[in-house]
């Protein structure tokens, strides 16, 4: 809750580092955020764990708010990074862009202020690969969306599409994400004007592998690395594909976070998406489920296992789990609503099957459901990440 108000003068050519939870709203003046131009009455949030820095050219007034833990620092100069002004203007009239650096080195903020630079000219497909600090979309998936008018938070920007992967890290199955990319990258061939995140797994040679063949799969005109010292197989991957390699150091005022943080980022987003979501009970055999992972193993033998392992593992609240049924333990394995290929309509809380043959359903989907994709992660009914299942993967 912002409850702490106050109002600041900025002088000419100062910045306002706005720090989450917390709020602005111009009173007088203009102010910059990643490029977006905000003017007198219109309003910005800093999300928890996260920062925004408002620049004003000509001097401004905000009235701000924060919450517990916010805060609101004034420094000299842009604190846009020249090298950003500089990639945001040579990029060319046609250019597909991917950002890879580790994380927290503002990959997300550079895409911002470049698709806000860049979106005048014309609109510009926006690719999130980032499954576990997603964007555009729940976690545990990947999305394009088409951007047309400049925005502080690209998480404004209503996905076109999303592509369930299932878990929260490529990491834990990089050829099942690989196969998620690539059905992706064949949806967006013959778009000139791209920009594509990434997650900030790096650091293994695994993780540089996994990095070039998303190089290869998209063959970008542009691969633009914040913070990278050991590029592993990553530089022939450019070399094959005629990418341009852009290097630059990580911004010097990045927000950390820890674990525990992206967690909570992750389940303020799953509230985020599952936002005027209801209970369905269907027939199960109405509906086609499948597990996303493992689809040759029908869902309720899926589900023993899931539920075996969640007891072995000792989770608070399994043994009030009734057979197939979680809805008492409050619990539902994260799902995707009518995927057609491996694209969704929405997200999806399956809770599994009552004692009726009813199956049990938590979702914001509008309109009929003919099939259920069933993912790995274990959510509460409040969001709370409960459990991560490791099925055998096909």
């Amino acid at each position: 809750m912002l409850t702490e108000s106050q109002s600041i003068s900025l002088r000419p050519r100062t910045t306002l580092i706005l720090k989450g939870p917390a709020s602005a709203r111009i009173t007088e003046g203009l102010v910059e955020v990643f490029g977006c131009v905000l003017g007198v009455r219109e309003r910005v949030v800093a999300k928890p764990w996260r920062s925004l820095p408002l620049h004003s050219e000509g001097g401004a007034s905000v009235e701000v708010l924060l919450g517990a833990g916010g805060a609101a620092e004034v420094v000299e100069g842009c604190t846009i990074p020249p090298d950003w002004v500089e990639i945001a203007s040579r990029l060319g009239e046609r250019f597909r862009a991917i950002v890879i650096g580790g994380v927290d080195t503002g990959k997300t903020s550079l895409l911002t202020y470049i698709y806000n630079k860049r979106v005048s000219d014309g609109g510009i497909a926006l690719v999130d690969l980032d499954v576990g600090q997603s964007e555009l979309c729940p976690p545990t998936t990947m999305a394009i969306a088409m951007g047309s008018k400049p925005s502080p938070h690209l998480s404004s920007i209503k996905p076109s599409a999303i592509f369930p992967y299932g878990y929260t890290s490529p990491s834990y199955s990089t050829k099942h994400s690989l196969k998620t990319v690539r059905e992706l990258a064949s949806s967006i061939e013959g778009l000139g004007r791209t920009l594509i995140n990434t997650d900030g797994w790096i650091d293994h040679e695994r993780a540089k592998d996994y990095k070039a063949q998303l190089i290869r799969t998209f063959k970008p005109s542009h691969v633009i690395f914040i913070g990278v010292d050991d590029y592993g197989e990553m530089r022939e991957a450019c070399d094959e594909v005629g990418a341009e390699v852009v290097e630059i150091q990580e911004p010097r005022l990045v927000m950390r976070r820890d674990q525990d943080a992206r967690r909570q980022i992750r389940e303020m987003n799953y509230t985020r998406f599952f936002r005027g979501a209801r209970l369905i009970s269907t027939p199960r055999r109405w509906i086609r489920i499948t597990p996303l992972l493992s689809a040759s193993i029908p869902v309720e033998d899926y589900l023993r296992l899931l539920v075996k392992e969640m007891e072995n593992a000792a989770v608070e609240r399994a043994p009030l789990i009734e057979g197939l049924d979680m809805t008492e333990a409050g619990f539902g394995v994260l799902s995707y609503v009518n995927a057609q290929g491996r694209r969704a309509q929405s997200i999806a809380l399956f809770m599994g099957v009552d004692g009726k043959g009813l199956a049990r359903i938590y979702t914001p989907h509008e309109g009929p459901i003919q099939e259920l994709e069933v993912g790995a992660m274990i959510l509460s009914t409040s969001f709370k990440e409960v459990f991560t299942y490791l099925p055998p993967i096909e």
